[in-house]
């Protein structure tokens, strides 16, 4: 069954929420930047990957429900298999989005789904562009909703 991560602001994006835990690190640089988490009280996987900003002050990251299928497969892949299989997994999927600060942790989150025209594998640069491009909708969204409540 697939749902929805929890995702707490604050929490550090390669744990981002008291109610998953990590059971595999897929990379790492620094930090974890890809891994598939498990809720820890319903049968739910998720991968996540740092897709923009791994070194610096501001990271996205995406998470998206996977299956246990899809999970053990993820562990058994490396190299450009594992790489493809990921984009397979990002692609034209609800993804959860934030927008992590290095100190201060997850500062924004949202959904996406992010669609790419052309053939797979997808390259990090064109999801990372598809994902901010969604995510920067909905800040402007969000911003533009608050202005409007402000009586002038």
């Amino acid at each position: 069954m697939k749902g929805r991560i929890v995702l707490e602001l604050e929490a550090r994006p390669w744990l981002p929420s008291n109610s998953v835990r990590m059971i595999r690190e897929l990379n790492y640089y620094d930090m974890p930047t890809q891994g598939i988490l498990r809720d820890r009280f319903l049968p739910r996987y998720y991968f996540f990957a740092c897709i923009d900003g791994a070194v610096n002050e501001y990271s996205m990251w995406v998470y998206v429900s996977i299956s246990r299928t899809e999970a053990r497969q993820l562990k058994k892949l490396s190299g450009n298999a594992l790489r493809a299989f990921e984009a397979i997994l990002l692609v034209d999927r609800p993804v959860d989005v934030v927008m992590a600060h290095e100190d201060r942790g997850i500062v924004h989150k949202g959904q996406a789904k992010i669609v790419v025209q052309g053939p797979l594998p997808v390259s990090e640069p064109k999801l990372a562009q598809e994902a901010w491009s969604s995510v920067n909708k909905q800040i402007r969204a969000e911003a533009g909703a608050i202005e409007r409540m402000v009586p002038c």
